[in-house]
């Protein structure tokens, strides 16, 4: 009879409940867990060894930033100590090609754009600058030096109506302000409009409190009395006329 029979050895068999035990059973996991596990245990094994992968490309990742970091460093390290300008320049530049994304980078870029600055390169110099500023963080503590640097490479061109803008940003910069507002009165006296001057070194001294730096006080008053501000006296003449 070709048809196996109900009640065969292999039929009764493969009937059977399986009564496996291992290790989930041991550890007394709930029924449904196990057959979960059990049931999924391919797709489970697939996710868990993405997850491995992806912790070893993090590792991996950390790594190779930290390795960049700190050989960015040392050849920036040994630019900065490079006497010959022309060698320097072109370490400094390797830096930047070979390790675009590192802490060194940056300060390459911006040592890059000094040396434009000292050589009197301007123009350079502000295509520099502002390509770093671009770069920045709004909170950036890099921020107010490399608007000051971009500001004054403004002012040696004569580009006047540049640099104001970017001194009255530097205005709003713990740090700052006092050199914003000489730099700004300067720039006014350059331009022949006294009285715009008068009113940024008026500004600079109605902010400062008692803890100002005296000396600085002294200065913006004396600018106030070169201007013509006769109601302005320096300090030390008001001191005189106290005694």
């Amino acid at each position: 009879m070709s048809a196996q029979s109900l009640f065969s050895k292999k039929n009764i068999k493969s009937q059977q409940p399986d009564t496996r035990s291992g290790i989930m059973e041991e550890l007394n996991l709930p029924p449904e867990f196990i057959s979960f596990i059990r049931k999924n245990a391919r797709n489970l094994q697939i996710g868990l060894t993405c997850i491995v992968v992806l912790a070893l490309a993090w590792i991996f990742y950390d790594y190779y930033t930290e390795l960049q970091e700190n050989k960015g460093a040392s050849l920036l390290a040994s630019a900065m100590q490079t006497e010959a300008t022309d060698e320097r320049t072109q370490m400094l530049a390797s830096v930047v090609n070979d390790y675009s994304r590192t802490d060194a980078a940056r300060w390459s870029r911006l040592e890059l754009a000094h040396l434009d600055y000292q050589e009197g390169r301007f123009d350079a110099a502000i295509a520099k600058y502002e390509e770093i500023i671009d770069k920045l963080s709004t909170d950036s503590s890099l921020l107010p030096l490399v608007r000051t640097n971009l500001a004054q490479s403004y002012e040696e061109i004569g580009q006047y109506e540049q640099a104001i803008a970017q001194y009255n940003l530097l205005k709003k910069s713990i740090g700052f302000k006092e050199e914003a507002h000489l730099a700004l009165g300067r720039i006014y006296i350059a331009r022949d409009e006294p009285a715009q001057a008068r009113k940024e070194y008026e500004e600079l001294l109605t902010t400062m409190n008692d803890e100002a730096d005296p000396q600085l006080r002294s200065r913006v008053q004396a600018l106030l009395v070169s201007l013509g501000d006769k109601k302005v006296m320096p300090t030390s003449q008001s001191e005189e006329n106290k005694e």
